[in-house]
């Protein structure tokens, strides 16, 4: 038996095909009665009695084909989300010890963090973990060591597929830096116009709550309907940080209209920079115990009510050697992947010198993580992909390969450059040499 949204995505492109037909039988029939309309091989041609008669046909013709267009995108969507959404029910039969595999295969590095957030996924899928209330994880450390990934790959873990707006969304809680912005999650008050229209945050969670419990026909009978991501939690004003310590305490949330909206089957993650200093200390010290007080003390900030309503604190520790390694050899098959977009199949393939990821990492900070790496992999990587690239879109192939390396550098001064070279042959490519 399909699912229900899989049936109504049929059903309505079944109607759409059935005006599309509607729509031509018409075209035929005024065809028929214009004098002079000629046949090709007994199918009657449609000859406009005038300019404006074409037009509307034309026009009309263009909307039936954008609806019928539209609504198999939307058949097509509900197969792949009921496809992706029955997988969690199998994996809770007792594929449980996947849940790291699946954290590990998008995170690098951070093994005590996915440790701690593995476990609590582990309870929220054998429902263990209270009923009365979200699943709630707060991720501290610093910028750029992988928070919001691993945000990402909670919700791939629970709901097999991260799907933005439908099972998963993400606020920056810093662009929420005045009351008049609040609205924007919980919509407007019954005082201005558009109230009805409801917020963001109550929008989503009603939504996701209303397909969970499609489902598998009703409520109750599903672990977690979304992912809820809120970035940067300690920049977050102080009356939407009083807003948030309710519905995290509650689990409930009230629109501007005044309807209730549960939440109680949402993963709730918080990301926050708070107590970096003293992650960075403890990782020296190897001791990560009364890390959670100093991180929940600077985001509280004196409201001590609020210490035990953020939830499990995991610390995200700063990273070194393969860690480091390893995330800048994901930004540089970032970069493969894109050329494979762009060119398609006549893209030619990529092979990156050991020499060229160690040198990527010596350009690391620790204050920026990941980040700091990202900005200088396009302008020396991607750039030297580009020169080498210039006017050559017909004549490399993927027969091709393109070696990328360290170089001396051509300024004054001396120093290092990434330079690209062509390869044509797989015998050329023992040892990677780039000319200078």
């Amino acid at each position: 038996m399909l699912p229900r949204s899989v049936s109504a995505a049929a059903a309505a492109c079944r109607r759409s095909v059935r005006l599309h037909a509607a729509c031509r039988s018409i075209r035929i029939m005024a065809a028929d009665r214009v004098p002079g309309v000629k046949s090709v091989s007994g199918a009657p041609v449609l000859q406009p009695v005038s300019a404006q008669a074409a037009a509307a046909a034309a026009k009309m013709e263009a909307a039936v084909r954008a609806q019928r267009q539209q609504r198999a995108r939307a058949l097509e969507e509900a197969r792949e989300e009921a496809r992706v959404e029955a997988m969690p029910q199998q994996q809770s039969g007792g594929h449980l010890r996947s849940l790291r595999s699946a954290l590990d295969r998008r995170i690098d590095g951070q093994s005590a963090a996915k440790d701690v957030v593995g476990r609590a996924l582990r309870r929220r899928l054998l429902g263990l973990s209270d009923a009365d209330r979200p699943l709630r994880l707060l991720f501290a450390g610093p910028s750029g060591v992988g928070k919001t990934e691993l945000g990402i790959a909670c919700c791939e873990a629970l709901l097999g597929r991260c799907l933005p707006d439908r099972n998963f969304r993400r606020w920056n809680l810093s662009e929420f830096s005045h009351p008049s912005k609040f609205n924007r999650l919980t919509g407007g008050d019954p005082n201005y116009v558009g109230y009805k229209e409801g917020g963001e945050l109550t929008n989503f969670i009603r939504q996701a709550e209303e397909r969970r419990a499609q489902r598998k026909g009703g409520a109750g009978t599903e672990h977690t309907s979304c992912v809820i991501l809120f970035d940067e939690v300690d920049r977050a004003a102080d009356g939407l940080l009083t807003f948030l310590m309710n519905f995290l305490d509650s689990g409930a949330i009230a629109s501007g209209s005044g309807e209730t909206v549960d939440a109680t089957k949402a993963l709730i993650v918080m990301t926050t920079n708070c107590g970096r200093n003293a992650i960075n200390a403890a990782c020296e010290r190897e001791m990560m115990r009364g890390i959670r007080r100093e991180v929940l003390r600077e985001i509280c900030d004196g409201r001590w009510e609020n210490l035990g309503r953020l939830g499990s604190v995991v610390p995200f520790t700063p990273l070194r050697g393969e860690g480091r390694r390893s995330v800048v050899t994901r930004q540089l098959d970032a970069v493969s992947e894109r050329l494979r977009a762009s060119w398609g199949g006549a893209a030619p393939s990529l092979r990156l010198s050991p020499r060229l990821v160690d040198f990527v990492c010596e350009r690391w900070e620790d204050d920026l993580g990941g980040r700091s790496t990202r900005d200088f992999i396009e302008e020396t990587v991607v750039e030297a992909l580009a020169e080498a690239l210039d006017g050559e879109r017909g004549a490399l192939t993927a027969q091709h390969q393109l070696l990328l390396d360290v170089a001396p550098g051509e300024r004054a001064g001396g120093g290092e450059r990434v330079a690209a070279r062509v390869c044509a042959a797989p015998e050329e490519l023992s040892e990677p040499q780039v000319a200078s």
